[in-house]
């Protein structure tokens, strides 16, 4: 590793000690393009002949609008809303007036203890409330109190191996994630520390 790192940053210097001027053109070039009697082009960073126009960096400079917030400290426009955003919005309001609320799939273990809270009281622990306390449609309620179905304990068993089967890839991809970061933050310390660019105490 060490190695790999020093071969790059051995290339890296080489590259950069090298003298690359646009300023230098061949003979070949010259003559295929008919440069042969112009002289070369100077390079910008030693031309002062030409005038630099910086008007746009003097408001910075002489400080014209000092008491401008920066951007994270702006309140929004109190300008009104566009007319096409805001049909769109007042469209959106006519077709979900509670709100967007996608449905939802209850787990398992979910619509089981579903149904022991309306077996234990089911007065209290009605379909409205039901339906309201696991944010889905009454009819769902309806229909998962009125199911019988129960899965086998061998199918109970199988959900329980798959989901702890994808737990446990979920975590071995993270980590997975993070020591391949660590190498390459390492790899970026150590080709800093061989250039010079990066003296580290300890």
């Amino acid at each position: 590793m060490a190695s790999r790192a020093l071969s790059s940053v051995r290339a890296l210097r080489r590259y950069s000690t090298q003298q690359i001027s646009s300023a230098t053109i061949s003979a070949e070039a010259r003559r295929k393009w008919g440069l042969s009697g112009m002289p070369s082009p100077r390079s910008i960073l030693n031309d002062d002949s030409i005038p630099v126009d910086l008007t746009e960096d003097d408001d910075i400079v002489n400080g014209a609008r000092p008491n401008t917030p920066p951007p994270h400290l702006r309140k929004p426009p109190t300008s009104p809303t566009p007319t096409e955003w805001r049909a769109h919005r007042e469209s959106l309001k006519r077709a979900f007036p509670n709100g967007w609320s996608p449905p939802r799939k209850l787990s398992r273990e979910a619509m089981d203890g579903l149904r022991e809270l309306n077996r234990f009281d089911p007065q209290k622990f009605s379909t409205p409330v039901l339906a309201e306390r696991f944010k889905i449609s009454p009819e769902a309620v309806r229909r998962i109190l009125k199911s019988k179905w129960e899965p086998s304990p061998q199918r109970r068993a199988q959900w329980a191996m798959r989901q702890r089967k994808q737990r446990d890839e979920k975590t071995e991809y993270r980590r997975q994630t993070r020591l391949k970061e660590m190498q390459e933050t390492e790899d970026i310390l150590l080709a800093k520390q061989f250039s010079g660019g990066l003296s580290l105490k300890g």
